[in-house]
């Protein structure tokens, strides 16, 4: 409910799309980094795949040499040859 209103808030505002506080937020630099802000933990690492849970679903990095760089409470960053960034809801109830 309390997404539902600050969307609402923000469509009638006018202000440019960022997400709500404590929602995630994927950013992609060129083919080489990913940074994951707001994640619940890492549920798969290797070489070449990495899954971050967070709160709707799993975000998955694929690709060559994948290493995570850096991990906070905040936020992740994983490095290497970035070829897929995807996203897996999870089904609501």
């Amino acid at each position: 409910m309390e997404r539902y209103l600050l969307e609402r808030i923000t469509d009638a505002a006018d202000l440019p799309d960022e997400p709500a506080p404590g929602l995630p937020l994927v950013e992609i630099a060129g083919d080489r980094r990913v940074l994951v802000e707001h994640h619940c933990g890492v549920t798969e690492y290797g070489r070449q795949r990495i899954s971050i849970k967070v709160k709707y679903g799993c975000v998955t990095v694929t690709g060559q040499r994948l290493e995570l760089t850096r991990m906070t409470r905040e936020q992740l960053i994983i490095t290497g040859c970035i070829d897929c960034v995807s996203l897996e809801r999870r089904r609501r109830q």
